[in-house]
């Protein structure tokens, strides 16, 4: 089984993934809608929110082939299936199908051609990241002479990806590779000072 990923109108992202892990069992199909808990300031006042990590998105584990993909593609509020995005993809792509016109082409081909799956060290990050509610909750960070620790949460073992951090915002901007296409991304953080000093994150 494979990770795909699903782009659908706004809003319905939570309706669409119950839809489809309703309409399949677990061991056929199963998506998640991932999302994030960032702090915001409105009226004074600091909440913490909950928002989408990917706006539209709905990640599918199943093994995709045509019947599958039509089966899902029943939902109208499916919009389209993520797949030959850059330049790199739609030469391949147009290879492809070139030289399989000159050839016997199987099923397997076809279905290798038209779905695209998300590689699996880009997977394996965002699943890291997530916890059982498919949210990516606060981690623990400090800096000791402008480089960034994590003691704890999500983030732990990920400090490579964390291009900058804010203390106002309380944010820390991630860059995440999707489909090949580079991603900054904010996630919540909680300031510490390290053990021993009283150095802050600037």
């Amino acid at each position: 089984m494979n990770w795909y990923i699903f782009f659908v109108k706004t809003g319905d992202e939570l309706c669409v993934k119950d839809w489809l892990n309703n309409t399949f069992d677990r061991e056929t199909l199963y998506s998640i809608v991932p999302k994030r808990i960032v702090p915001e300031k409105k009226n004074g006042k600091l909440l913490y929110v909950e928002k989408n990590l990917f706006p539209s998105y709905i990640f599918v584990k199943t093994v995709m082939d045509f019947s599958t993909y039509y089966l899902i593609k029943r939902n109208s509020k499916i919009i389209k299936m993520l797949n030959y995005l850059n330049k790199e993809d739609l030469t391949c792509h147009r290879t492809i199908a070139a030289h399989n016109k000159q050839s016997a082409v199987t099923t397997v081909d076809k279905e290798e051609l038209y779905f695209k799956k998300i590689p699996e060290e880009e997977m394996a990050i965002i699943l890291k990241l997530l916890n059982q509610e498919e949210e990516i909750n606060f981690s623990k960070v400090y800096t000791i002479e402008s480089k960034v620790y994590v003691e704890s949460g999500p983030l732990k073992g990920l400090e490579g990806i964390i291009k900058k951090i804010n203390k106002h915002t309380r944010r820390a901007k991630v860059l995440v590779s999707l489909m090949g296409d580079q991603r900054i991304i904010e996630l919540g953080i909680e300031l510490i000072e390290p053990v021993g000093s009283r150095e802050l994150i600037m």
